[in-house]
């Protein structure tokens, strides 16, 4: 089943991969990869030597929009020659188990595809959550928003 098509004013929402090994960027991604009416995930910079992804996570991460972030980074990472992916999750206003433990395994996977992966400005809510289920320092989750 095709992830949900984004909103019409997520003319944004992240899809782009990082900078392939010739230091082309790749085409663009599917624009829908990690779009739903409760997550968006939009591009905020990028283009730099090494190559660099910084993407923000809005919404809510959980049980039913976990997935499509998952497909949209694993199609990142196909096309993908390395570099550094920085999502910054201050825009997530609920985050479920299930949420956390997608954010858990893109810090553990990724990087076996030669992408390093940062996570900055973690919500209060999302901290919150980390620290219930105990995974706060898996997670290195970067300074609070």
């Amino acid at each position: 089943m095709p992830p949900p098509q984004p909103e019409p004013q997520d003319d944004e929402t992240a899809g782009a991969a990082l900078a392939g090994g010739d230091g082309s960027t790749l085409p663009q991604e599917p624009q829908e990869a990690a779009s739903s009416s409760r997550l968006s995930v939009r591009r905020e910079s990028g283009g730099s030597l090494p190559p660099r992804l910084e993407l923000r996570l809005a919404g809510e991460l959980d049980a039913d929009t976990a997935h499509a972030l998952r497909e949209h980074l694993a199609v990142l990472a196909a096309h993908s020659a390395g570099g550094l992916l920085v999502l910054d999750l201050s825009g997530i206003t609920f985050c479920d188990y299930p949420g956390l433990y997608t954010l858990l395994s893109i810090r553990r996977t990724l990087p076996l595809a030669g992408i390093d992966v940062r996570f900055t400005r973690a919500s209060g809510v999302l901290r919150a959550t980390a620290e219930r289920a105990g995974l706060t320092t898996h997670l290195a989750l970067g300074g609070a928003s």
